[in-house]
């Protein structure tokens, strides 16, 4: 099978949530059930489902790779601002859901929408996206799906540093979705790292900050 994608600008270590975008568009060979997506996922490939019932549901069904227990933590490098995940599945179908939500979540941050809008760290983080301060890459093999997150400033990493601790923590561990995340959101905004942008995020959460339920 042959897909087009684009190259990152960081390698996968071994192959992991939600990396380096570059200039050149070329042909990769793919190993057999093997996927992978970049952010240049074109839109009659783009999954068009969040998933997010199935993995509710199925939460516990994921461990980190090579572990039979224990919910999926990712692997953060604060110098290179990434943030990586190795995740087992227990079906591949299940890696094929997982792979498939994230890659739907990406597309609407890329496109302008805001999901959770009425969580302030969600929002940054779509502020992040729209403003090209991360990248994301995913691959899925069989039961592995491997995701990588990279920023280009150290408030973005933070950002992203925290939304991989909430799905760590709550979605994993214990299948919480609407837990509110806006005061971690508001101690990154007077963290020194986030002194030049503050003005620009507070505003574009004024402006994009709805009540939860709406």
């Amino acid at each position: 099978m042959k897909t087009t994608i684009k190259l990152g600008a960081l390698s996968l270590i071994t192959s992991i949530f939600l990396i380096g975008c570059g200039d050149d568009t070329t042909t990769v060979e793919e190993p057999t059930n093997s996927n992978s997506t970049t952010e240049e996922t074109t839109a009659s490939d783009a999954p068009t489902e969040s998933n997010i019932p199935y993995l509710k549901s199925n939460h516990a069904n994921y461990s980190n790779h090579g572990s039979t227990s224990g919910f999926p933590t990712p692997t953060k490098d604060e110098a290179k601002k990434s943030i990586d995940w190795t995740i087992s599945a227990s079906t591949e179908d299940g890696a094929t859901k997982l792979a498939d939500h994230i890659q739907f979540m990406v597309n609407k941050l890329k496109n302008g929408d805001n999901p959770r809008a009425w969580d302030k760290l969600f929002l940054m983080e779509a502020y992040m996206k729209t403003n090209h301060q991360y990248t994301t890459q995913i691959e899925q093999t069989g039961t592995t799906v491997t995701v990588s997150k990279v920023a280009t400033t150290l408030c973005a990493y933070e950002v992203i540093s925290a939304h991989a601790d909430a799905v760590s923590g709550d979605f994993f561990a214990q299948g919480i979705i609407n837990k509110d995340n806006s005061s971690k959101a508001e101690s990154i905004l007077a963290d020194s790292v986030c002194l030049n942008e503050k003005a620009k995020i507070e505003a574009y959460i004024l402006e994009n900050q709805k009540s939860k339920g709406q």
